[in-house]
C-alpha cells in the first residue's frame, strides 16, 4: 500500500511540570484511510508514550476525541489524515486541543465549565402530567410534525467542537454556549415538556442574544447540527413569551416594525427604536459621518411598490411558524 509520510506538529503542555506550552513534531509513514485517530495512537505506541489524548468510542459517537486541526475543531476519529493533507497543501498537520476550555495535560482539555452550564439550562425533559401518562401501559406520542421540530437536536454528541469554535464564548463568561442553548430549545419545543416555552427565560438568563450569528458553530459540526439555529428560534419563543425589554428583543422587534410600514429597513430609526436615546448619542458619530457621504436617508420612508404584498407573506410565514 502506497504511504506518505506527514510531519504531526502537536501540542505538548504538561501544567504541574512546563512552564507554558511547546509543540513536538513527530514523522510517521500514513497509508490510505488512516485517521487522525490512529496516527496519534500510533505516536503514542511507537515514538513517545507520554503523549496525552483522549478517546473511546473510534466511531464518531462519543465525541470524546475533538482536537484542533490546523485550527479547525474535528473529531479525530472521523478526520483522514490524508483528506487534512490534501485540503491544506501540505505534510505538515498541527494537531492542538480544542478552544476555550483549560487544558489538562497535551491534547485533554476540561470539560467541566462546559457541563456545568449545561446542566444549569435543565437539559432533560420535566414531563407535562396533561400529556405524558402516569403509568408505563400508555403512550407518550409525538408526533412527526412535532418531532420535525427538535428531532436534529437529538443527534448532539457532546463533543464540544461548536463551544471551543464560539467566539461569544470566548469574550462572555456568563454566555450559555452553542449546544447548551440548542439544548434548551429542544425541550421548549417538546409536547411532552411542562416548561415548554418557558424554556426560553433560561436562554435570557444565559446571554443567547450575545450569539452574533457568526455560523462557526455550524460549520465544526460533526453530525452537521446548526446550533445557531435553534439559538435563533430561541430568542423567537422569549419574544412570543413577551420577554421583549432587552435590546435583542427589541432589534428584532424593530426590523419587523420597519418591514410593516414600509418593506424595507429603516436604518435612522433603527437606534432609537433598539436602545432609545442612548443608542442615538451611541451612534451619533457614525450617523454625521453618513449624512456627510450622503449615506443616510430620510427616517420617514416611503412604502415600495409591493408593500402590502409583502405584510401579507410576512404575516403568512409567522402563522406557519
Amino acid at each position: 500500500m502506497e504511504k506518505r509520510e506527514v510531519t504531526f506538529r502537536i501540542f505538548r503542555f504538561n501544567p504541574k511540570r512546563d512552564e507554558k506550552p511547546c509543540y513536538r513534531d513527530y514523522k510517521l509513514p500514513v497509508p490510505k484511510g488512516m485517521t487522525i485517530l490512529e496516527a496519534l495512537q500510533f505516536i503514542k505506541d511507537n515514538l513517545d508514550p507520554t503523549l496525552s489524548f483522549r478517546a473511546f468510542c473510534r466511531s464518531a459517537i462519543c465525541g470524546s476525541c475533538a482536537v484542533k486541526i490546523n485550527g479547525f475543531p474535528k473529531l479525530a476519529c472521523k478526520t483522514q489524515v490524508l483528506n487534512e493533507v490534501e485540503k491544506f497543501g501540505t505534510d505538515i498537520l498541527t494537531v492542538e486541543p480544542i478552544d476555550n476550555f483549560p487544558v489538562i495535560r497535551d491534547l485533554i482539555v476540561d470539560w467541566e465549565p462546559a457541563i456545568e452550564k449545561l446542566r444549569e439550562v435543565y437539559p432533560y425533559l420535566i414531563p407535562d402530567p396533561e400529556v405524558v401518562p402516569h403509568t408505563l401501559e400508555e403512550e407518550s406520542r409525538v408526533y412527526p410534525g412535532e418531532l420535525k421540530k427538535f428531532d436534529i437536536f437529538t443527534d448532539c454528541i457532546l463533543c464540544t467542537s461548536c463551544y471551543s469554535a464560539c467566539t461569544a464564548v470566548k469574550i462572555d463568561e456568563e454566555y450559555g454556549g452553542p449546544f447548551q442553548l440548542a439544548r434548551s430549545y429542544r425541550f421548549a419545543v417538546d409536547p411532552r415538556d411542562a416548561l415548554k416555552k418557558e424554556r426560553a427565560k433560561v436562554g435570557l438568563a444565559f446571554n443567547m442574544w450575545n450569539c452574533v450569528r457568526c455560523e462557526k458553530c455550524a460549520d465544526v459540526c460533526p453530525k452537521h447540527i446548526a446550533p445557531v439555529d435553534g439559538i435563533m428560534k430561541l430568542r423567537g419563543l422569549s419574544i412570543e413569551i413577551g420577554k421583549r425589554d432587552n435590546p435583542g428583543a427589541r432589534h428584532v422587534m424593530a426590523f419587523y416594525k420597519s418591514l410593516l410600514e414600509s418593506g424595507m429597513l429603516n436604518e435612522v430609526l433603527l437606534p432609537l427604536r433598539t436602545k432609545g436615546i442612548k443608542g442615538i448619542i451611541e451612534n451619533l458619530p457614525l450617523g454625521v459621518m453618513m449624512i456627510l457621504k450622503g449615506k443616510a436617508h430620510s427616517p420617514i420612508v416611503k412604502p415600495i411598490d409591493e408593500h402590502e404584498t409583502l405584510v401579507g407573506v410576512m404575516k403568512a410565514a409567522m402563522e406557519v411558524e
